[in-house]
């Protein structure tokens, strides 16, 4: 296979994500209860709210784990979990409180990633 046909081929695989918007990225991405640590589900039993992240630069277990420590760290966080595969930051924030996009956004470019959507679905 030729360099050009190569190009063509990843273009054409990539093309559909590039033209979906962060919300529709969001949307996509299907969260079941099953995806959620047993700290994340115990808050939201609690009462806490579901914040859902499309993140970009993030590919490795390092990544994942950076992310992971500078949310956990947040009085307003209950948990949090990245997965590598959907490229999402999940975390539940305690009943009560909250973390606006733009701090969710600066602690994720802090952390060396970018925020390319910020969704609270309301339920699972």
């Amino acid at each position: 296979m030729s360099i050009r046909n190569i190009t063509l081929a990843f273009a054409l695989s990539v093309a559909p994500v590039l033209a979906a918007t962060p919300s529709t990225l969001a949307q996509e991405v299907s969260l079941s209860e099953s995806q959620l640590t047993p700290a994340m589900q115990t808050a939201l039993d609690e009462g806490g709210s579901l914040v859902l992240v499309d993140v970009l630069g993030a590919v490795c277990d390092f990544c994942a784990l950076a992310m992971t420590r500078t949310f956990e760290r947040r009085d307003e966080v209950a948990a949090a979990t990245v997965d590598l595969d959907a490229k999402t930051l999940t975390f539940v924030v305690h009943e009560g409180q909250t973390l606006d996009d733009a701090t969710i956004t600066d602690l994720i470019r802090r952390a060396g990633y970018q925020a390319n959507g910020i969704t609270r679905p309301e339920a699972l």
